[in-house]
């Protein structure tokens, strides 16, 4: 009514002068109302998603008091050991310094963090390296009083910074300080509508007056026995609603300056405390000491939580931190941050078991688990989370697979065998342990099959369900099965054995005929075969692609309309069609794309929570409407918001970069552009993140380094990337960011330069240019001079080959030469040995005729002595004198000498230039030694005695100075030259 009766105003006096101002005033009431009116169904609709943040991540003490954010979405938080600064990869503790518990921090309208701590006032900057710190204020602002003690809270406050202790308000305006001091103590302070209102002990609560910076009191105190936690917005502009410590609530009304008291949320024997209150999107919230969070509704009544924040890790809640506009919550606790989202497209509704199987039925949702079968109410049009209250089947512990609604009954496929559920009590049907699931037979009434471990079984219901015996001729497992039309075919995958083909005879007792598909037709692999229905065609997904059955060749054949939607390279496990949409599993990823969208985009993003979660083999996928499906895993069951939601308004950042140098050192670098780092780096590492994303959301960064990669990196979950000894250039690194939810943050860039190392210097290329030029240069002229060196050795090996040649040639000819010098010395040999015997035996035959001569004429003087007569007598002197005249003579020895010079050439020239005085008659004596002559056969050749032999041969040795040696040996080893005639 009043937002109506506003609108009234507003539209009579729209064309008035001052209406620009009542339109003004019409903005400022409506906008309180109109919030306060809002309904958060936030609470109600799903479970939020709790993100736990311990001490293993911010490495802290675990107790926090308050926090901020600033423009980029970097999280400000108030510890016991400081500031902790978080931007959604990495946490940065900043230390006061006095290192005192920090207790306030705001954001001013400048984007400047304010920060108290104990006698500490200061703001968080950040140094153009990434890194945070604390500068205090204490010293500009004159604030040198020791006794404010802890600084509780900071508001900003028309164009002011007003901090309060318990002993004053200290106010920041303008680089100038006020103190305003408190007449007991400040328990309280908070802004409500554009005012400032603070509690002041026994005294009143009173408002900040920004003219005259002092308080003016509104409101008194004395019907409240204990201090304030909130100030918090009430239905009108003019009310405040008031929270204590203790729990009671009061109303107070600024026109009236009166506070109604409202009641007590907790009976007097309760210990509880309030210790923090919001309001957050028409709901109040208030943090507690022992029970976490509770919610009161419009009538100021405490309203069960249920599952909302059942799961918040803490019991103690010092803080509550709402961000509106991403409908979220931070909740500070005693020993740690809770992070809770209400926009989270992904809300785990059971968390008990590992999922086989789902299925609504009357508003029921059934769940089949490892541990059993549990149920809840669940209305899939209106779902609330006050609807769910899991309960257990009794009487089915263990594994349960399937759970179907057949003819009005819900029946369940366990590994005890088959059941009915009545009432949610199970009734047993048949004996048959080991039931997977329960088929309809297509062309019958009321028949299907149970699909057993070990075959399968008639299921037939006549008012009551009967499971008859095995069907025989098959005795495998038949999890995965499929009815081929409304024939009594059916295909049966076995996760190892590859696909059977079943042909029922009409009385389902006995399999007609069985045909076993393996590897050998036509798949790749008889391992993870599957069978579904995709567009009405039966399609069989494996490890290496989707196929279809070509009847007459009895091979599978690959499906080319799905594998080229889906990746043949990955193992598509499952196959759901439902309408337009097919939902798939492929490796171990989720996802579905619709078939009448022309581009069948494959949307997968939003599951990425499943990876490594999903019960392999069984999973189970139950779309509720085009906007919401369920989904059961090892972990649960997930219930995902398909609607796409307007992305947050999110920047990726360059946090830090970090450069190791060749001497180990790391140093952190300024993320300014154009920055001129060292020539010597080993290693350059960047790290990034994206503090506007959602925080708890898993993030996928890609990222290139202009001057080295060509191309974007893949998406990686890596908040860092490092390059090992980049080279001297011009660089611009590059990075952006998403979430597994599709949310992208703007892309950003830095620029950097890295000098090059003087050997790679514009002067340094040159010197090498010229060095270059002059090796060059020098290798010419090495190669010319060495191909001229060949050329000569060359010219000059063919030379030498030619005079081998000629040489070999003249050897040829020496050879010739030799062979026929060799021949005539052997013939000449031959002649001389022949001409020596000849001398030899003339040699003998002279001394021999000699010898006879010298016998006879001896014998005849003889003779002649013995003559009687003179006549006779006379007649033998004739005969003697006749032949002494005739005797051999000089003329017989000069014929040797010719002979024997002929066989033993320069012989006796050879003597003669040894001793020219050397007589012919001695040169003979010598030519008789050297044919070996003995001195009786050389005297009478010499018409010498033996005894005149030996005296020569004395006489000779000393001309020719032979002392010692054989005068044969000295006369043999005289150089001869062989005669050649």
């Amino acid at each position: 009514m009043l937002t109506k009766l506003i609108m009234i105003i507003m539209q009579n006096y729209l064309v008035s002068k001052n209406s620009i101002y009542l339109k003004i005033i019409c903005i400022i009431l409506i906008i309180p109302f109109r919030g306060f009116a809002q309904k958060n169904d936030s609470f109600e609709k799903i479970i939020p998603k709790i993100t736990h943040y311990t001490r293993t991540d911010f490495e802290a003490d675990g107790q926090f008091w308050t926090m901020t954010e600033d423009e980029d979405g970097i999280l400000y938080f108030g510890n016991n050991d400081g500031i902790l600064i978080y931007d959604g990869e990495r946490w940065q503790k900043v230390a006061l310094p006095n290192h005192s518990t920090v207790r306030s921090l705001i954001k001013d309208k400048n984007n400047v963090i304010h920060a108290g701590g104990y006698n500490e006032i200061g703001i968080v900057k950040k140094k153009s390296n990434g890194t945070y710190y604390y500068l205090s204020q204490n010293d500009d602002l004159e604030i040198e009083s020791e006794n404010l003690e802890n600084f509780w809270q900071v508001h900003e406050f028309k164009n002011t910074i007003i901090y309060r202790s318990f002993s004053e308000l200290t106010v920041l305006s303008n680089k100038n300080t006020s103190h305003i001091k408190a007449n007991g103590n400040f328990l309280h302070s908070g802004i409500v509508n554009n005012h400032y209102y603070v509690q002041d002990q026994n005294t009143g609560i009173f408002e900040f007056d920004p003219g005259s910076f002092s308080l003016q009191k509104q409101f008194d105190t004395s019907i409240i026995n204990s201090s304030i936690v909130a100030f918090l917005p009430s239905k009108t502009i003019d009310e405040v609603l008031i929270v204590t410590k203790s729990g009671e609530l009061f109303l107070a009304n600024r026109s009236t300056h009166q506070l109604q008291f409202l009641k007590s949320l907790f009976n007097r024997d309760e210990q509880e405390q309030i210790i923090t209150a919001t309001y957050f999107k028409g709901d109040y919230l208030l943090g507690t000491l022992s029970s976490k969070i509770l919610k009161l509704n419009r009538a100021f009544e405490i309203e069960p939580n249920h599952a909302t924040f059942d799961k918040l890790s803490n019991s103690t809640v010092l803080a509550i931190y709402p961000q509106e506009k991403n409908n979220r919550l931070w909740v500070l606790m005693n020993n740690g941050i809770d992070l809770v989202e209400f926009d989270s497209p992904v809300s785990q509704l059971f968390d008990n078991s590992s999922i086989a199987d789902m299925h609504i039925y009357k508003n029921i949702l059934y769940l089949a688990t490892n541990t059993g079968v549990y149920y809840t109410p669940f209305k899939t049009e209106n779902f609330t989370i006050k609807d769910l209250r899991f309960k257990k089947i009794p009487d089915l512990e263990g594994q349960a697979w399937s759970i179907t609604e057949e003819n009005g009954d819900v029946l369940v496929g366990h590994d005890k065998g088959l059941f009915r559920l009545n009432n949610f009590q199970p009734e047993r049907i048949g004996s048959t342990n080991g039931i997977w699931k329960i088929i309809p037979l297509k062309g019958y009434t009321d028949q299907y099959l149970a699909a057993g471990y070990s075959g399968l079984y008639p299921l037939k219901y006549n008012g009551k369900w009967q499971l008859d015996e095995k069907i025989k001729g098959f005795d495998e497992s038949s999890r995965d099965i499929l009815q081929i039309g409304s024939t009594n075919n059916l295909w049966i995958c076995h996760g190892y054995k590859g696909v059977y083909k079943l042909k029922l005879d009409d009385r389902l007792d006995r399999v007609y005929a069985l045909e076993h598909y393996t590897d050998q037709n036509g798949l790749q692999s008889s391992f993870n075969v599957n069978v579904a229905l995709y567009n009405d065609v039966i399609v069989f997904t494996t490890n290496t692609g989707i196929y279809t059955f070509n009847e007459e060749t009895s091979k599978f054949t690959l499906y080319k309309p799905l594998n080229e939607l889906l990746n043949p390279k990955l193992n598509t496990r499952k196959l759901l069609q439902q309408d337009s949409r097919v939902w798939f599993v492929q490796d171990d990823e989720v996802g579905y794309f619709d078939t009448d969208n022309q581009n069948k985009e494959l949307q997968k993003n939003l599951f990425l929570n499943l990876k490594g979660n999903l019960n392999r083999g069984m999973e189970s996928i139950l779309p509720l409407t085009d906007q919401q499906v369920l989904i059961g895993a090892t972990n649960g069951v997930f219930l995902y918001d398909l609607e796409e939601k307007a992305a947050e308004a999110a920047k990726t950042k360059i946090t830090r970069v970090y450069l190791q140098g060749k001497n180990q050192t790391t140093t952190s670098l300024n993320l300014e552009n154009n920055e001129q780092l060292s020539n010597a780096v080993d290693v350059l590492r960047f790290e990034f993140a994206a503090p506007g994303l959602p925080p708890s959301s898993q993030k996928e960064f890609q990222y290139k380094l202009e001057g080295i990669d060509t191309d974007w990196s893949a998406w990686s979950t890596n908040p860092f990337k490092e390059y090992t000894h980049p080279n001297g250039g011009d660089y611009t690194f590059k990075v952006r960011a998403r979430n597994y939810m599709g949310q992208a943050a703007e892309e950003t860039s830095l620029s950097f330069t890295i000098p090059h190392p003087w050997y790679q210097t514009n002067l340094a290329y040159l010197v090498y240019i010229l060095i270059l030029f002059v090796i060059t240069f020098i290798i010419i002229k090495l190669v010319n001079k060495k191909i001229e060196k060949e050329r000569q050795k060359e010219k000059l090996a063919a030379h030498k080959s030619k005079k081998l040649l000629e040489l070999e040639i003249e050897q040829l000819k020496l050879e010739k030469d030799k062979a026929r010098i060799k021949k005539d010395k052997e013939q000449l040999e031959e002649d001389n040995l022949i001409k020596s015997k000849e001398l030899a035996n003339y040699t003998m035959l002279l001394v021999k005729k000699k010898e006879i001569f010298t016998d006879t004429f001896n014998a005849l003087k003889d003779f002649r002595n013995s003559l009687k007569t003179q006549a006779a007598r006379k007649r033998l002197q004739e005969v003697l004198f006749n032949l002494n005249q005739h005797r051999m003579g000089e003329e017989y020895l000069n014929v040797f000498d010719v002979h024997f010079e002929k066989v033993h050439q320069n012989f006796f020239n050879q003597l003669k230039e040894i001793d020219p005085s050397i007589t012919k008659r001695e040169l003979r004596l010598c030519a008789f030694v050297k044919m070996n002559l003995t001195n009786k056969e050389i005297a009478p050749l010499l018409n010498i005695s033996t005894r005149g032999v030996e005296t020569a041969r004395y006489r000779i040795r000393k001309k020719l100075n032979i002392n010692d040696e054989s005068f044969n040996a000295y006369l043999e080893n005289l150089a001869e030259t062989p005669s050649i005639n």
